[in-house]
Protein backbone atom coordinates (compact mmCIF):
# COMPACT_ATOMS: atom_id res chain seq x y z
CA UNK A 1 0.00 0.00 0.00
CA UNK A 2 0.89 3.14 -0.87
CA UNK A 3 2.31 4.74 2.35
CA UNK A 4 2.22 8.58 1.14
CA UNK A 5 -0.64 11.03 1.68
CA UNK A 6 -3.97 10.22 0.42
CA UNK A 7 -4.44 12.64 -2.75
CA UNK A 8 -5.70 16.09 -2.45
CA UNK A 9 -5.97 17.26 -6.02
CA UNK A 10 -6.48 15.16 -8.99
CA UNK A 11 -3.01 15.57 -10.05
CA UNK A 12 -1.92 13.67 -6.69
CA UNK A 13 -4.27 11.01 -7.64
CA UNK A 14 -2.98 10.19 -10.88
CA UNK A 15 0.37 9.71 -8.76
CA UNK A 16 -0.82 7.90 -6.05
CA UNK A 17 -3.21 5.44 -7.68
CA UNK A 18 -2.07 3.33 -11.00
CA UNK A 19 -4.73 3.57 -14.30
CA UNK A 20 -6.04 6.57 -12.40
CA UNK A 21 -9.64 8.03 -13.99
CA UNK A 22 -11.38 9.40 -11.21
CA UNK A 23 -12.29 9.18 -7.23
CA UNK A 24 -14.67 7.09 -6.23
CA UNK A 25 -15.40 9.13 -2.81
CA UNK A 26 -14.13 12.84 -2.43
CA UNK A 27 -14.22 14.13 1.52
CA UNK A 28 -14.52 17.92 1.92
CA UNK A 29 -13.41 18.93 5.19
CA UNK A 30 -13.20 21.81 7.44
CA UNK A 31 -9.94 20.67 9.09
CA UNK A 32 -6.18 20.64 7.85
CA UNK A 33 -5.34 17.33 6.74
CA UNK A 34 -3.60 15.82 9.55
CA UNK A 35 -2.99 12.26 8.82
CA UNK A 36 -3.45 10.90 12.30
CA UNK A 37 -5.82 8.38 13.97
CA UNK A 38 -7.24 11.58 15.96
CA UNK A 39 -8.82 12.57 12.80
CA UNK A 40 -11.96 10.97 11.82
CA UNK A 41 -11.92 12.03 8.35
CA UNK A 42 -8.30 10.78 8.17
CA UNK A 43 -9.38 7.70 9.56
CA UNK A 44 -12.81 6.86 7.55
CA UNK A 45 -10.21 7.67 4.35
CA UNK A 46 -7.45 5.43 5.09
CA UNK A 47 -10.47 2.33 6.01
CA UNK A 48 -12.35 2.96 3.10
CA UNK A 49 -9.10 3.45 0.54
CA UNK A 50 -7.94 0.29 2.34
CA UNK A 51 -10.86 -1.58 0.73
CA UNK A 52 -9.75 -0.43 -2.50
CA UNK A 53 -11.67 2.71 -3.03
CA UNK A 54 -10.22 5.31 -4.97
CA UNK A 55 -10.24 8.42 -2.04
CA UNK A 56 -9.60 11.89 -2.04
CA UNK A 57 -9.25 14.82 0.57
CA UNK A 58 -10.21 18.49 0.57
CA UNK A 59 -9.58 20.20 3.68
CA UNK A 60 -10.30 23.90 4.30
CA UNK A 61 -11.72 24.62 1.24
CA UNK A 62 -12.31 28.37 0.72
CA UNK A 63 -12.61 29.29 -2.67
CA UNK A 64 -15.07 28.06 -5.02
CA UNK A 65 -12.15 26.52 -7.24
CA UNK A 66 -11.29 24.57 -3.85
CA UNK A 67 -14.16 22.23 -4.18
CA UNK A 68 -12.56 20.91 -8.03
CA UNK A 69 -9.88 19.74 -6.65
CA UNK A 70 -10.29 16.36 -7.50
CA UNK A 71 -13.31 16.60 -9.65
CA UNK A 72 -16.53 14.83 -9.35
CA UNK A 73 -15.94 11.07 -7.71
CA UNK A 74 -17.78 7.97 -9.19
CA UNK A 75 -19.93 7.56 -5.53
CA UNK A 76 -20.57 10.15 -3.64
CA UNK A 77 -19.12 13.51 -1.86
CA UNK A 78 -18.37 12.65 1.87
CA UNK A 79 -18.92 16.25 3.92
CA UNK A 80 -17.64 17.35 7.34
CA UNK A 81 -16.76 19.94 9.24
CA UNK A 82 -14.00 18.32 11.07
CA UNK A 83 -13.40 18.16 14.52
CA UNK A 84 -15.58 20.33 15.83
CA UNK A 85 -18.89 21.52 15.48
CA UNK A 86 -18.63 24.71 13.03
CA UNK A 87 -19.88 27.22 15.25
CA UNK A 88 -18.25 26.18 18.35
CA UNK A 89 -15.18 26.48 16.43
CA UNK A 90 -16.12 30.16 15.41
CA UNK A 91 -17.43 31.17 18.85
CA UNK A 92 -16.76 31.18 22.15
CA UNK A 93 -19.06 30.69 25.31
CA UNK A 94 -19.45 34.41 24.94
CA UNK A 95 -20.13 34.57 21.41
CA UNK A 96 -17.30 36.17 20.31
CA UNK A 97 -15.58 35.53 16.96
CA UNK A 98 -12.31 33.22 17.60
CA UNK A 99 -9.10 34.44 15.27
CA UNK A 100 -7.36 31.79 12.97
CA UNK A 101 -10.73 29.73 12.15
CA UNK A 102 -10.89 28.74 8.25
CA UNK A 103 -13.94 26.72 9.07
CA UNK A 104 -16.93 28.64 7.69
CA UNK A 105 -20.07 29.41 10.41
CA UNK A 106 -23.00 26.56 9.11
CA UNK A 107 -19.65 24.29 7.15
CA UNK A 108 -22.28 21.81 6.21
CA UNK A 109 -24.34 24.45 4.68
CA UNK A 110 -21.77 26.08 2.90
CA UNK A 111 -19.85 22.92 1.39
CA UNK A 112 -22.95 21.57 0.41
CA UNK A 113 -24.18 24.42 -1.64
CA UNK A 114 -20.43 24.71 -3.18
CA UNK A 115 -21.05 20.90 -4.34
CA UNK A 116 -24.23 21.24 -5.81
CA UNK A 117 -23.67 24.44 -7.84
CA UNK A 118 -20.24 22.79 -8.85
CA UNK A 119 -21.58 19.02 -9.76
CA UNK A 120 -25.52 19.32 -10.25
CA UNK A 121 -26.89 16.14 -9.30
CA UNK A 122 -23.61 14.67 -7.47
CA UNK A 123 -24.75 12.53 -4.56
CA UNK A 124 -23.81 14.28 -1.33
CA UNK A 125 -23.22 12.66 2.54
CA UNK A 126 -22.75 14.32 5.63
CA UNK A 127 -20.56 13.07 8.43
CA UNK A 128 -18.93 13.54 11.69
CA UNK A 129 -19.20 15.76 14.36
CA UNK A 130 -21.63 18.40 13.28
CA UNK A 131 -23.97 16.13 11.68
CA UNK A 132 -24.23 13.93 14.32
CA UNK A 133 -25.14 16.41 16.71
CA UNK A 134 -27.49 18.29 14.45
CA UNK A 135 -29.43 15.98 13.11
CA UNK A 136 -32.59 16.22 14.74
CA UNK A 137 -34.45 19.50 15.93
CA UNK A 138 -31.84 21.04 17.52
CA UNK A 139 -31.41 24.39 20.05
CA UNK A 140 -28.81 27.01 18.68
CA UNK A 141 -26.62 28.98 20.79
CA UNK A 142 -25.56 31.98 18.04
CA UNK A 143 -28.93 32.47 17.20
CA UNK A 144 -30.57 31.78 20.33
CA UNK A 145 -33.39 29.34 18.83
CA UNK A 146 -34.24 25.76 17.53
CA UNK A 147 -33.05 24.49 14.08
CA UNK A 148 -34.28 22.10 12.19
CA UNK A 149 -32.12 19.17 11.77
CA UNK A 150 -29.07 19.03 9.78
CA UNK A 151 -30.67 17.49 6.69
CA UNK A 152 -33.26 19.86 5.95
CA UNK A 153 -30.86 22.75 6.08
CA UNK A 154 -28.22 21.49 3.65
CA UNK A 155 -30.64 19.13 1.10
CA UNK A 156 -28.24 16.74 1.45
CA UNK A 157 -28.97 13.28 0.45
CA UNK A 158 -28.02 11.27 3.08
CA UNK A 159 -26.52 11.44 6.76
CA UNK A 160 -24.05 9.09 8.79
CA UNK A 161 -24.06 9.56 12.57
CA UNK A 162 -21.93 8.40 15.16
CA UNK A 163 -19.17 5.93 13.94
CA UNK A 164 -19.01 5.67 10.47
CA UNK A 165 -16.80 2.76 9.96
CA UNK A 166 -19.17 0.13 9.30
CA UNK A 167 -22.08 2.39 8.02
CA UNK A 168 -19.63 3.91 4.80
CA UNK A 169 -18.47 0.51 3.55
CA UNK A 170 -21.88 -1.26 3.69
CA UNK A 171 -23.20 2.21 1.76
CA UNK A 172 -19.91 1.94 -0.73
CA UNK A 173 -20.68 -2.04 -1.52
CA UNK A 174 -24.34 -0.94 -2.72
CA UNK A 175 -23.11 1.80 -4.39
CA UNK A 176 -20.71 -0.66 -6.48
CA UNK A 177 -23.82 -3.16 -6.67
CA UNK A 178 -26.14 -0.53 -8.08
CA UNK A 179 -22.85 0.80 -10.45
CA UNK A 180 -22.40 -2.81 -11.64
CA UNK A 181 -26.38 -3.09 -12.54
CA UNK A 182 -25.88 -0.08 -14.39
CA UNK A 183 -28.42 1.90 -12.36
CA UNK A 184 -25.39 4.69 -12.53
CA UNK A 185 -25.03 6.76 -9.16
CA UNK A 186 -28.15 9.36 -9.16
CA UNK A 187 -29.12 9.08 -5.93
CA UNK A 188 -33.27 8.63 -6.51
CA UNK A 189 -32.72 6.47 -8.91
CA UNK A 190 -30.86 4.01 -7.19
CA UNK A 191 -32.21 4.86 -3.45
CA UNK A 192 -34.54 1.53 -3.50
CA UNK A 193 -31.49 -0.62 -4.41
CA UNK A 194 -29.54 0.68 -1.70
CA UNK A 195 -32.12 -0.46 0.91
CA UNK A 196 -31.31 2.27 3.00
CA UNK A 197 -33.63 1.05 5.85
CA UNK A 198 -30.95 -1.60 6.76
CA UNK A 199 -27.82 -0.11 7.26
CA UNK A 200 -26.85 1.04 11.23
CA UNK A 201 -26.17 4.56 11.73
CA UNK A 202 -27.70 6.64 9.09
CA UNK A 203 -30.58 8.92 8.11
CA UNK A 204 -32.61 9.90 4.95
CA UNK A 205 -35.16 11.53 3.65
CA UNK A 206 -38.90 9.22 3.87
CA UNK A 207 -42.39 9.28 2.02
CA UNK A 208 -45.30 9.28 4.14
CA UNK A 209 -45.93 6.23 2.24
CA UNK A 210 -42.86 4.50 3.48
CA UNK A 211 -43.40 5.29 7.45
CA UNK A 212 -42.71 2.22 9.60
CA UNK A 213 -45.17 2.27 12.61
CA UNK A 214 -42.76 0.13 14.88
CA UNK A 215 -39.98 3.11 14.82
CA UNK A 216 -40.91 5.60 17.77
CA UNK A 217 -41.60 9.32 16.20
CA UNK A 218 -39.82 12.05 17.45
CA UNK A 219 -42.32 14.95 18.13
CA UNK A 220 -41.92 17.53 14.78
CA UNK A 221 -39.87 20.54 14.48
CA UNK A 222 -42.84 22.60 14.42
CA UNK A 223 -44.42 20.95 17.67
CA UNK A 224 -41.12 21.77 19.05
CA UNK A 225 -40.81 25.47 18.29
CA UNK A 226 -44.82 25.36 19.29
CA UNK A 227 -44.30 24.08 22.86
CA UNK A 228 -41.13 23.43 24.80
CA UNK A 229 -42.26 20.76 26.22
CA UNK A 230 -42.03 19.08 22.53
CA UNK A 231 -38.10 19.52 22.31
CA UNK A 232 -37.96 18.38 26.06
CA UNK A 233 -39.55 14.57 24.97
CA UNK A 234 -37.44 15.16 21.94
CA UNK A 235 -34.14 14.81 23.88
CA UNK A 236 -35.25 12.76 26.05
CA UNK A 237 -36.67 10.21 23.86
CA UNK A 238 -32.94 9.51 22.32
CA UNK A 239 -30.90 9.93 26.00
CA UNK A 240 -32.56 7.35 27.33
CA UNK A 241 -32.86 5.43 24.02
CA UNK A 242 -29.47 6.28 22.42
CA UNK A 243 -29.42 3.21 20.32
CA UNK A 244 -32.83 3.36 19.18
CA UNK A 245 -34.48 4.34 15.02
CA UNK A 246 -36.59 7.07 14.91
CA UNK A 247 -38.82 9.14 12.78
CA UNK A 248 -38.76 12.92 12.37
CA UNK A 249 -41.15 15.43 10.35
CA UNK A 250 -40.42 18.89 9.33
CA UNK A 251 -42.61 20.56 7.16
CA UNK A 252 -43.95 18.45 4.60
CA UNK A 253 -40.90 15.90 4.81
CA UNK A 254 -39.85 13.39 6.84
CA UNK A 255 -35.84 12.24 8.02
CA UNK A 256 -36.02 8.32 9.03
CA UNK A 257 -32.98 7.51 11.87
CA UNK A 258 -31.64 3.80 11.82
CA UNK A 259 -30.82 2.21 14.45
CA UNK A 260 -26.66 3.90 15.94
CA UNK A 261 -24.53 1.42 14.53
CA UNK A 262 -22.87 -1.18 17.10
CA UNK A 263 -19.56 -0.75 18.96
CA UNK A 264 -16.69 -1.63 17.19
CA UNK A 265 -15.12 -4.91 18.29
CA UNK A 266 -11.23 -5.46 19.14
CA UNK A 267 -10.54 -6.72 15.67
CA UNK A 268 -12.17 -4.33 13.95
CA UNK A 269 -10.32 -1.42 15.65
CA UNK A 270 -7.28 -3.11 15.54
CA UNK A 271 -6.88 -3.23 11.76
CA UNK A 272 -8.72 0.54 11.95
CA UNK A 273 -5.84 1.87 13.94
CA UNK A 274 -3.18 -0.28 12.33
CA UNK A 275 -3.59 1.70 9.29
CA UNK A 276 -0.58 3.46 7.65
CA UNK A 277 -0.83 7.08 9.21
CA UNK A 278 1.70 9.56 8.66
CA UNK A 279 1.05 11.16 11.84
CA UNK A 280 1.46 14.63 10.47
CA UNK A 281 -0.06 17.39 8.71
CA UNK A 282 -0.31 17.34 5.32
CA UNK A 283 2.37 20.12 3.82
CA UNK A 284 -0.05 22.06 1.84
CA UNK A 285 -1.94 23.40 5.13
CA UNK A 286 -2.99 26.35 5.00
CA UNK A 287 -1.83 28.32 8.25
CA UNK A 288 0.39 25.40 8.89
CA UNK A 289 2.63 26.52 11.87
CA UNK A 290 -0.73 27.67 13.97
CA UNK A 291 -1.53 24.45 13.44
CA UNK A 292 0.83 22.43 14.09
CA UNK A 293 1.20 24.27 17.44
CA UNK A 294 -2.15 23.25 18.11
CA UNK A 295 -1.59 19.63 16.93
CA UNK A 296 2.20 19.04 18.11
CA UNK A 297 1.74 16.93 21.34
CA UNK A 298 -0.82 14.78 19.92
CA UNK A 299 1.65 13.28 17.15
CA UNK A 300 3.13 10.64 19.28
CA UNK A 301 -0.31 9.97 20.92
CA UNK A 302 -1.95 6.22 21.17
CA UNK A 303 -5.72 5.51 20.82
CA UNK A 304 -6.70 2.88 22.80
CA UNK A 305 -10.84 3.18 21.86
CA UNK A 306 -13.79 5.20 21.47
CA UNK A 307 -16.71 5.60 23.75
CA UNK A 308 -17.75 7.14 27.33
CA UNK A 309 -20.70 6.13 29.41
CA UNK A 310 -20.87 9.01 31.67
CA UNK A 311 -23.85 10.84 30.41
CA UNK A 312 -23.27 13.79 31.31
CA UNK A 313 -25.63 15.85 30.49
CA UNK A 314 -23.89 18.28 28.87
CA UNK A 315 -21.38 16.01 26.59
CA UNK A 316 -21.44 14.99 22.96
CA UNK A 317 -19.06 12.53 23.35
CA UNK A 318 -21.91 9.26 23.84
CA UNK A 319 -23.84 11.16 20.93
CA UNK A 320 -20.60 11.08 18.49
CA UNK A 321 -18.27 7.95 19.88
CA UNK A 322 -21.02 5.96 21.10
CA UNK A 323 -22.87 4.53 24.78
CA UNK A 324 -20.17 1.87 24.81
CA UNK A 325 -16.48 1.97 25.61
CA UNK A 326 -14.82 0.41 22.12
CA UNK A 327 -11.25 -0.80 22.96
CA UNK A 328 -8.52 -1.83 21.05
CA UNK A 329 -6.45 -5.33 22.07
CA UNK A 330 -3.54 -4.87 24.62
CA UNK A 331 -1.02 -6.65 21.27
CA UNK A 332 -2.49 -3.56 19.02
CA UNK A 333 -2.50 -0.68 21.19
CA UNK A 334 1.99 -2.51 22.20
CA UNK A 335 2.75 -3.32 18.37
CA UNK A 336 1.90 0.87 17.74
CA UNK A 337 3.62 1.57 21.08
CA UNK A 338 7.08 -0.48 19.69
CA UNK A 339 6.16 0.93 16.41
CA UNK A 340 7.05 4.44 17.62
CA UNK A 341 9.76 3.90 20.02
CA UNK A 342 11.55 1.85 17.03
CA UNK A 343 11.17 4.81 14.87
CA UNK A 344 13.06 7.35 17.61
CA UNK A 345 10.13 8.25 18.98
CA UNK A 346 11.65 8.86 22.70
CA UNK A 347 8.05 10.13 24.42
CA UNK A 348 4.48 8.61 24.13
CA UNK A 349 2.25 11.90 24.57
CA UNK A 350 -0.63 10.29 25.95
CA UNK A 351 -2.80 6.65 25.83
CA UNK A 352 -6.22 8.11 24.20
CA UNK A 353 -9.76 7.59 25.56
CA UNK A 354 -12.26 9.66 26.76
CA UNK A 355 -12.45 8.64 30.10
CA UNK A 356 -8.96 6.58 30.35
CA UNK A 357 -9.83 4.48 33.59
CA UNK A 358 -13.27 3.24 31.39
CA UNK A 359 -11.10 1.08 29.10
CA UNK A 360 -12.10 -2.37 29.23
CA UNK A 361 -15.24 -1.86 31.13
CA UNK A 362 -19.32 -2.54 29.72
CA UNK A 363 -22.83 -3.03 30.92
CA UNK A 364 -23.99 -6.19 31.37
CA UNK A 365 -27.39 -5.31 30.12
CA UNK A 366 -25.78 -5.68 26.81
CA UNK A 367 -26.47 -9.40 26.72
CA UNK A 368 -28.25 -10.14 23.52
CA UNK A 369 -25.97 -11.60 21.02
CA UNK A 370 -26.70 -10.59 17.63
CA UNK A 371 -24.79 -11.77 14.43
CA UNK A 372 -23.69 -9.16 11.37
CA UNK A 373 -21.33 -9.07 8.85
CA UNK A 374 -18.19 -6.45 9.20
CA UNK A 375 -17.50 -4.99 6.36
CA UNK A 376 -13.91 -3.66 8.41
CA UNK A 377 -12.62 -6.84 8.63
CA UNK A 378 -15.00 -9.03 5.89
CA UNK A 379 -16.38 -11.53 9.22
CA UNK A 380 -18.99 -12.68 10.28
CA UNK A 381 -19.16 -10.78 14.26
CA UNK A 382 -20.92 -10.70 17.21
CA UNK A 383 -22.57 -7.88 18.54
CA UNK A 384 -24.47 -7.05 21.78
CA UNK A 385 -28.07 -5.74 21.91
CA UNK A 386 -29.76 -4.21 25.26
CA UNK A 387 -33.46 -5.14 24.93
CA UNK A 388 -34.08 -4.20 28.35
CA UNK A 389 -34.74 -0.53 29.27
CA UNK A 390 -32.48 1.42 31.75
CA UNK A 391 -32.29 5.45 32.88
CA UNK A 392 -28.72 5.80 31.83
CA UNK A 393 -27.75 6.24 35.22
CA UNK A 394 -24.58 4.58 34.80
CA UNK A 395 -22.47 5.67 37.70
CA UNK A 396 -22.84 3.39 40.44
CA UNK A 397 -24.99 1.24 38.14
CA UNK A 398 -25.13 -2.74 39.43
CA UNK A 399 -24.81 -3.68 35.66
CA UNK A 400 -21.71 -1.35 35.32
CA UNK A 401 -18.55 -3.97 35.15
CA UNK A 402 -15.97 -2.31 35.67
CA UNK A 403 -12.46 -2.95 34.26
CA UNK A 404 -8.72 -3.00 35.19
CA UNK A 405 -7.89 -4.27 31.92
CA UNK A 406 -5.35 -1.24 31.91
CA UNK A 407 -2.91 -2.62 34.12
CA UNK A 408 -1.79 -5.49 31.64
CA UNK A 409 -0.70 -2.49 28.98
CA UNK A 410 0.70 -0.55 31.56
CA UNK A 411 3.15 -3.43 32.05
CA UNK A 412 3.46 -4.08 28.72
CA UNK A 413 4.98 -0.66 28.14
CA UNK A 414 7.43 -0.93 30.96
CA UNK A 415 8.68 -4.37 29.35
CA UNK A 416 9.00 -2.25 26.26
CA UNK A 417 11.39 0.55 28.04
CA UNK A 418 13.53 -1.72 29.16
CA UNK A 419 13.93 -2.77 25.88
CA UNK A 420 14.28 0.57 24.19
CA UNK A 421 16.50 2.69 26.25
CA UNK A 422 15.18 6.01 27.62
CA UNK A 423 11.45 6.20 26.34
CA UNK A 424 8.58 7.81 28.39
CA UNK A 425 4.81 7.40 28.23
CA UNK A 426 3.05 10.21 30.00
CA UNK A 427 -0.72 9.63 30.50
CA UNK A 428 -2.86 13.03 30.15
CA UNK A 429 -6.61 11.56 29.15
CA UNK A 430 -8.88 12.54 32.21
CA UNK A 431 -9.93 10.40 34.37
CA UNK A 432 -13.16 9.67 36.30
CA UNK A 433 -12.28 10.38 40.06
CA UNK A 434 -15.41 8.10 41.17
CA UNK A 435 -14.70 5.17 39.64
CA UNK A 436 -11.23 5.05 40.11
CA UNK A 437 -12.22 4.54 43.73
CA UNK A 438 -12.99 1.25 42.61
CA UNK A 439 -9.96 0.82 40.80
CA UNK A 440 -6.69 1.43 43.36
CA UNK A 441 -4.12 -0.94 42.16
CA UNK A 442 -4.65 0.14 38.64
CA UNK A 443 -4.61 3.83 40.00
CA UNK A 444 -1.22 3.48 41.62
CA UNK A 445 0.12 1.92 38.64
CA UNK A 446 -1.27 4.63 36.41
CA UNK A 447 0.25 7.73 38.57
CA UNK A 448 4.21 6.30 37.55
CA UNK A 449 2.96 7.50 34.22
CA UNK A 450 0.94 10.50 35.20
CA UNK A 451 2.64 14.00 35.36
CA UNK A 452 0.14 16.26 35.99
CA UNK A 453 -3.25 14.31 36.68
CA UNK A 454 -6.85 15.67 35.02
CA UNK A 455 -10.18 14.78 36.49
CA UNK A 456 -13.39 16.24 35.67
CA UNK A 457 -15.27 16.68 38.70
CA UNK A 458 -17.33 19.66 37.02
CA UNK A 459 -18.64 21.04 39.76
CA UNK A 460 -19.14 20.49 44.11
CA UNK A 461 -22.98 21.69 44.34
CA UNK A 462 -25.14 18.63 44.73
CA UNK A 463 -27.99 20.33 43.33
CA UNK A 464 -25.64 21.36 40.34
CA UNK A 465 -24.12 17.81 39.87
CA UNK A 466 -27.87 16.17 39.73
CA UNK A 467 -28.32 18.63 36.88
CA UNK A 468 -25.25 17.36 35.13
CA UNK A 469 -26.07 13.58 35.92
CA UNK A 470 -22.71 13.60 37.78
CA UNK A 471 -21.51 11.60 40.95
CA UNK A 472 -21.87 13.00 44.37
CA UNK A 473 -19.56 15.30 45.77
CA UNK A 474 -18.53 13.36 48.57
CA UNK A 475 -16.71 10.96 45.73
CA UNK A 476 -14.65 13.59 44.74
CA UNK A 477 -13.94 14.92 48.39
CA UNK A 478 -12.56 11.03 49.04
CA UNK A 479 -10.62 10.70 45.89
CA UNK A 480 -8.62 13.86 46.27
CA UNK A 481 -7.83 11.98 50.23
CA UNK A 482 -6.90 9.08 48.40
CA UNK A 483 -4.81 10.86 45.78
CA UNK A 484 -2.48 12.89 48.53
CA UNK A 485 -2.49 9.09 49.96
CA UNK A 486 -0.88 7.97 46.36
CA UNK A 487 1.27 10.58 46.47
CA UNK A 488 2.75 9.58 49.66
CA UNK A 489 3.01 6.29 48.99
CA UNK A 490 5.52 7.03 45.63
CA UNK A 491 7.10 9.95 47.19
CA UNK A 492 5.92 12.49 44.40
CA UNK A 493 4.62 16.03 43.82
CA UNK A 494 2.39 15.37 41.47
CA UNK A 495 -0.36 18.09 40.38
CA UNK A 496 -3.85 17.51 40.29
CA UNK A 497 -5.80 19.52 38.10
CA UNK A 498 -9.31 19.64 38.27
CA UNK A 499 -12.07 20.45 35.09
CA UNK A 500 -15.28 22.86 36.29
CA UNK A 501 -17.94 24.00 34.38
CA UNK A 502 -19.37 28.00 35.50
CA UNK A 503 -22.65 28.47 34.20
CA UNK A 504 -23.85 25.19 33.92
CA UNK A 505 -28.16 24.96 34.29
CA UNK A 506 -28.92 24.63 37.72
CA UNK A 507 -25.78 27.20 39.08
CA UNK A 508 -26.00 30.26 41.39
CA UNK A 509 -22.72 32.37 41.99
CA UNK A 510 -22.94 31.08 45.58
CA UNK A 511 -22.45 27.58 44.20
CA UNK A 512 -19.07 29.21 42.60
CA UNK A 513 -18.48 30.82 45.76
CA UNK A 514 -18.88 27.52 47.76
CA UNK A 515 -16.43 25.60 44.59
CA UNK A 516 -13.55 28.36 45.10
CA UNK A 517 -13.28 28.23 48.96
CA UNK A 518 -13.26 24.29 49.12
CA UNK A 519 -10.34 24.65 46.02
CA UNK A 520 -8.43 26.94 48.16
CA UNK A 521 -9.02 24.43 51.46
CA UNK A 522 -7.94 21.48 49.34
CA UNK A 523 -5.17 23.41 47.92
CA UNK A 524 -6.67 23.03 44.05
CA UNK A 525 -5.18 24.30 41.08
CA UNK A 526 -7.93 25.57 39.11
CA UNK A 527 -7.07 26.81 35.42
CA UNK A 528 -9.06 24.42 33.59
CA UNK A 529 -12.24 26.12 33.84
CA UNK A 530 -14.94 26.94 30.99
CA UNK A 531 -17.86 28.52 30.79
CA UNK A 532 -20.73 26.19 29.75
CA UNK A 533 -22.07 26.52 26.01
CA UNK A 534 -24.94 24.75 24.91
CA UNK A 535 -24.06 22.13 22.29
CA UNK A 536 -26.66 20.95 20.03
CA UNK A 537 -28.12 17.58 20.97
CA UNK A 538 -27.26 17.41 24.66
CA UNK A 539 -29.73 17.23 27.65
CA UNK A 540 -27.99 20.26 29.10
CA UNK A 541 -28.85 22.12 25.86
CA UNK A 542 -32.26 21.76 26.33
CA UNK A 543 -32.17 22.56 29.78
CA UNK A 544 -30.18 26.15 28.39
CA UNK A 545 -33.64 26.68 26.20
CA UNK A 546 -36.01 25.15 27.82
CA UNK A 547 -35.35 26.16 31.79
CA UNK A 548 -36.56 22.52 32.75
CA UNK A 549 -34.75 19.31 33.35
CA UNK A 550 -35.94 17.17 30.64
CA UNK A 551 -35.13 13.70 32.32
CA UNK A 552 -36.95 15.23 35.97
CA UNK A 553 -38.95 17.65 34.93
CA UNK A 554 -38.07 19.53 37.42
CA UNK A 555 -37.58 23.75 36.85
CA UNK A 556 -33.91 24.86 36.59
CA UNK A 557 -32.14 27.75 37.07
CA UNK A 558 -30.57 29.24 34.36
CA UNK A 559 -27.44 31.86 33.92
CA UNK A 560 -28.38 33.20 30.82
CA UNK A 561 -26.77 36.85 30.57
CA UNK A 562 -22.88 37.16 30.03
CA UNK A 563 -22.12 39.36 32.71
CA UNK A 564 -23.46 36.17 35.03
CA UNK A 565 -21.36 33.78 32.79
CA UNK A 566 -18.12 35.93 33.36
CA UNK A 567 -18.79 36.41 37.07
CA UNK A 568 -19.24 32.66 37.53
CA UNK A 569 -16.08 31.91 36.57
CA UNK A 570 -14.18 35.39 37.44
CA UNK A 571 -15.45 33.90 40.85
CA UNK A 572 -13.61 30.70 41.09
CA UNK A 573 -10.38 32.16 39.47
CA UNK A 574 -10.59 34.56 41.60
CA UNK A 575 -10.36 37.15 39.84
CA UNK A 576 -12.27 41.03 38.66
CA UNK A 577 -10.52 40.64 34.95
CA UNK A 578 -12.73 40.12 31.76
CA UNK A 579 -11.95 36.76 30.13
CA UNK A 580 -11.85 36.59 26.86
CA UNK A 581 -9.64 33.71 26.13
CA UNK A 582 -10.68 31.06 23.77
CA UNK A 583 -12.28 29.42 26.47
CA UNK A 584 -14.79 32.09 26.99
Amino acid sequence: MNKGFLPTTWNEGTEYYSNFSGFDVVFITGDPYYDHPLNGVSIIARLINKKGYRVGIIPQPLKDEDYKACGKPRYFFCISSGLLDSMLANYTPMLHKRENVLVPERALMVYTQKIKEAYKGCMTVLGGVEATLRRFTHFDYRTNELRRGILNDTKADLLIFGNGDRSILNLLERMKTAKREEKGTDFEKIRTTLDLKTIDGIAFRIKKTELNTEIRKLPSFEDCVKEKKNFNLLTRMHFLLPEAPFTEACGLGIIQHNRSSHTLQEKELDLVYELPFRRELHPETKNIEFQQEMLGKLDNSVVIGRGCWGSCTFCVIPLVQGKEVAKRSKESILREIESLYKQGVKKINDLTLPTLNMYGSYCALYDTPEKIHSPVINEEITVYNKPKYCNQQCVGCKYRKISKDLVPILEGVEELQKKYKDTRLELRSAIRHDIILDQKDMFRKMMKFITRLKIAPEHLSPHVLKQMNKSNPEAFKEFIQFYKQVNKEQKSKKHLVPYFIAAHPGTTRQDMEDLRRFCEKEDLYVNLTQVFTPTPGTVATAMYYTEENPLTKEKVYVPRTFREKKDQKNILLDTEEEVYDDNG
